[in-house]
């Protein structure tokens, strides 16, 4: 599991462009440019292991301040299963979600906020690998944010507390390090699609 570090950690970073900010708005900024930052990138993965127990056979993932983007690998007792969105389930398996009946599990889904469901219904002990991101309300961010990709997390955070309605605010500043970040965010983006499929992109050809 990944070390966990204080979000003050992050802060000299947004202070360099926003000395006169609140700690309270620094911190809920830091944590949306991480949390963009992790969307975009797919830079913390994690693996986690817990029961899936009756009544419900769901399973509450157990890392703390994350939330799921999205089940990489998934098996329940050693046997693997099929990660897939709850709508997939709706159309091939209907009333999937109302049935109790016992069976052998093929699939994990995701129907609420980082708890699992499995289908057909099955106990046993859930194994999976995740990708996340920072929860909205996190205490603490990953340690290698810090180490890899505080100058990106210092500028996004700065780029949205600068154009807020404040004495403080710097709007041209602000948009100035937007236009910055979301340039960063699209190279993590391609960054991470290509090693994902480990190989050259392909682009379309523009025709005029």
């Amino acid at each position: 599991m990944v070390a966990m570090i204080d979000i003050d950690e992050f802060l000299p970073e947004v202070l360099v462009y926003a000395p006169s900010t609140s700690d309270l708005i620094a911190y809920r900024h830091i944590i949306s440019a991480a949390r963009d930052i992790c969307d975009r990138a797919k830079v913390w993965r994690e693996n986690d292991e817990f029961a899936i127990t009756t009544p419900e056979l769901q399973g509450l993932l157990t890392i703390a301040d994350a939330e799921i983007i999205t089940i990489e690998s998934a098996a329940l007792d050693g046997v693997d299963l099929t990660p897939t969105t709850a709508a997939w389930l709706d159309q091939e398996y209907k009333g999937w979600d109302r049935q109790t009946d016992l069976s052998n599990a093929r699939f994990v889904t995701q129907q609420s906020w980082n708890t699992l469901s499995i289908y057909p219904r099955q106990e046993g002990t859930f194994s999976g690998r995740f990708v996340l991101k920072p929860a909205r309300r996190a205490s603490q961010l990953p340690e290698f944010l810090l180490r890899e990709y505080a100058e990106d997390i210092g500028k996004g955070a700065a780029s949205k507390i600068l154009t807020l309605p404040t004495q403080e605010s710097i709007p041209q500043l602000g948009l100035d390090l937007r236009s910055w970040f979301e340039s960063r965010l699209g190279a993590l983006a391609v960054k991470a699609a290509k090693g994902q499929q480990n190989a050259r992109l392909r682009t379309k050809g523009a025709y005029l």
